[in-house]
Formats: C-alpha cells, structure tokens, sequence
C-alpha cells in the first residue's frame, strides 16, 4: 500500500484479544510502526501510534481487551491501518466493515474510497489476506490440525479450500522449511570439519 490514508470510516467492527498480547503489541511492533499502550482517565487502554492521529481504545474486562473505538486518520502508508488494525483484526479473528479513504493526489480510481471486510479474521484486502493466510497456517502448523484450525482449542471453523494466494504462500512457506533446514544442515557440516 504506497498512499496515504486520508481516514477510515468504520461501519462496524468486533475484535477482542488476550489483554497480556495487547500489553506486548509495542514492543512486538517495535521500529515499524512506533506505537505507545497508554491507560486513559477512563481506564481504557489506548494504543496509539506516535507522532500520528491514529488510535485503538480498548475496554478492559479481566483478562481480555474489547476494541471499542477506531479512529485512523492521515496513516503514512497506510501502516497503522495494515500493521497494527488489519494485522490484530486478522490474528484474532476479528471483524472490520470499513471505507479506506486515501489522499486524492494519489488516488487514481472514480471512486475516492475503498471499502474493507474482514470477517473472522479473513480478508482478500491486499497484505492482509497473506497475513490471514500465514496466520491460518501458523495455526494449522502449531494444531497439527488442517489450515481452517482456530489454534484456540475450542471449536474450529469448518475447512475451507485454500484461495490461490493461500496455496502460493504455503509452497513458499514449505520451499522456505526446506532450504533452511538445509542451511542448517550446510552448516553443522562446515562446522565438524577440522
């Protein structure tokens, strides 16, 4: 995504995730996106990006954060949107209807927006459907299970077939396996030898 986000209009949205992930999301993010967890008057946690006008609120309820407010407005590159909002949206399963409004100087469709759905932490919004895909096999990987396993240990989504980018990403992700572990292999031997 090489434009500038002018704002994001939400239509609806659902995400909730576990407290300590939301508490680590700074320091996981680090340079890419600088963002800073700070606990408003309210007791909200707010997560915003530094320097920028985008924010997530969070309510607090034991161990978990509800999502409960958005706002995303003049996002350089669309960063806060895809690393921090799409990326926690399609880790944790969540749901987003919304209107990307991006910069007129470098919008060059009709339309001056683009709407965005993720649903159960599925999307085919670019970037962030190979997200969804790495993370559904992350999961399926770490489960032993199939690609459509939650990794939550509850009940589990029926199997769906994977898309095509899908498919791509798992033969790079298999191609990937395999020339590290030759790597490896390359250099225990290179190692051994006197």
């Amino acid at each position: 995504m090489g434009s500038r986000i002018e704002t994001v209009e939400v239509l609806s949205f659902r995400l909730e995730l576990p407290r300590h992930a939301l508490e680590r999301l700074p320091g996981e993010l680090g340079s890419a996106v600088p963002v800073r967890l700070e606990r408003d008057e309210d007791g909200t946690l707010i997560l915003e990006q530094q320097g920028q006008d985008s924010f997530l609120r969070f309510h607090l309820e034991a161990d978990a954060a509800e999502l409960v407010e958005i706002c995303v407005s003049q996002d350089t590159q669309g960063a806060f949107f895809q690393k921090v909002l799409g990326a926690l949206m399609v880790r944790f399963q969540g749901d987003l209807r919304a209107r990307v409004v991006f910069d007129p100087r470098d919008n060059t469709s009709k339309e001056p927006w683009v709407e965005v759905s993720v649903e159960n932490g599925r999307t085919s919004w670019p970037g962030l459907a190979t997200q969804s895909a790495a993370v559904r096999l992350a999961h399926a990987a770490a489960e032993g299970g199939s690609v459509g396993a939650s990794g939550e240990g509850g009940e589990q989504p029926p199997e769906e077939p994977l898309t095509a980018e899908e498919e791509e990403l798992s033969r790079l992700l298999a191609r990937a396996e395999s020339e590290w572990q030759e790597y490896q292999r390359l250099k225990r031997q290179r190692m051994q030898k006197p």
